[in-house]
């Protein structure tokens, strides 16, 4: 998932959240990949569903007046509040998914609820999406190919508005269950976050400059239409970037290609590179047979070659030759393919480790916070003097 602030949209004054000393809303985003359908390589597309989740913090006092007093009462217990129609009225980050293809169908609902770590109020955006979505999709290093699948969500607003950011309670995630094609490809449990930021290009308004094109009347009484494009606006880079930058979170899973057979490409693998360099091989055996062939046809006269003669030297030092660039050919082939694409994939496996790790070090804590709640609380026992009669 990758995660930008694109175009600065309309600020509402209903309800404002709390903003930290940059001016900007921080907004945690958590996106759990539910289901991962075909991977088309040939047109650098696949499927997906997702339910992305994002959460930021707002202030009671503000929210109180869109919410009942049954709701209120429920908000401080602890527990969830749903909020229908919440964007049309009140401050949102405005997301949107940036690499969609085609149509997406999605489903967006608002809650509120009260954090028990912090004693904050945070309104929550869940939001479930389906559709095709864009990626690059190289296998460059087939059979041992290790492809990235990630979804982008940006916001409307610039970094000065909001910032968004990994949600550092919760841990972003995929569904290994429901992956269509698991015959084909290999699907890894862990996500990658990364997070950074890009200028964005503005268009200022310039009244100096005009480009009017005027037409000229032809003599044959012709009616010919003009279009005349005013350029009121140029594109210029602006100096204040502090105002103009967009972050980029970006959440990735990963996916390592099963089957032998190569997928429909349009560009060459670094398997079809090594099937390359050994048909060049056999043409340049083939070449060398006819020459020394030819040679010895056209000097010698003798039906046998013996092997002190010139010919069965100059062959033996070509065959040294061949076998030697043939040995050290493969040789730095094993050696890239052990520190390159099959490192990426063992680099991958540990990545899978720690992420179940940090996922039952979680639950751990979680486990552990809620049993020393239980055995802190104890119930009083009253105790009744018995005096003897």
């Amino acid at each position: 998932m990758s995660v930008s602030n694109n175009a600065p949209g309309a600020n509402q004054k209903t309800l404002e959240p709390q903003r930290h000393g940059d001016t900007s809303v921080k907004v945690n985003v958590r996106l759990i990949f539910l289901r991962i359908g075909e991977i088309d390589t040939l047109n650098e597309k696949y499927q997906a569903q997702a339910s992305i989740k994002a959460c930021w913090p707002v202030d009671f006092n503000e929210l109180s007046s869109c919410l009942s007093h049954d709701d209120q009462k429920r908000l401080i217990d602890g527990k969830s509040v749903s909020l229908p129609n919440y964007a049309q009225s009140n401050w949102h980050p405005q997301l949107f998914i940036e690499n969609v293809m085609g149509e997406l169908k999605e489903q967006i609902r608002y809650s509120a609820k009260k954090s028990k770590q912090d004693n904050q109020i945070y309104v929550f955006e869940n939001r479930d999406i389906k559709g095709s979505f864009w990626e690059k999709l190289e296998l460059n290093h087939f059979p041992s190919d290790v492809q990235d699948l990630s979804i982008s969500v940006g916001s409307m607003l610039f970094s000065d508005k909001v910032l968004l950011v990994p949600d550092s309670k919760h841990l972003s995630g995929v569904n290994r269950e429901a992956f269509v094609d698991q015959q084909e490809w290999s699907l890894y449990e862990h996500v990658d976050t990364q997070q950074r930021f890009v200028t964005e290009f503005l268009f200022g308004d310039d009244d100096d400059e005009d480009d009017d094109d005027n037409a000229e009347e032809e003599d044959d009484g012709n009616i010919h239409t003009s279009v005349e494009h005013h350029v009121d606006n140029q594109l210029k880079n602006t100096d204040d970037t502090d105002d103009r930058k967009r972050s980029i979170l970006t959440v990735t899973c990963h996916a390592g290609l099963y089957q032998k057979k190569k997928p429909t490409i349009s560009y060459l693998t670094s398997m079809d590179k090594y099937a390359i360099v050994c048909i060049f091989n056999l043409v340049a055996h083939a070449v060398w047979h006819a020459v020394i062939g030819f040679l010895i046809f056209i000097n010698t006269t003798s039906p046998t070659i013996v092997s002190t003669s010139w010919f069965a030297k100059l062959d033996q030092a070509a065959f040294c030759i061949a076998i030697g660039v043939f040995f050290i050919l493969h040789f730095i082939f094993i050696i890239w393919l052990f520190l390159v694409p099959l490192k990426h994939r063992k680099h991958m496996a540990d990545k899978d480790v720690q992420y179940s790790l940090d996922k039952k070090n979680r639950r751990k804590c979680k486990s552990d916070k809620t049993q020393k709640k239980t055995s802190s609380g104890y119930t009083a026992v009253p105790v009744v003097n018995i005096e003897p009669i």
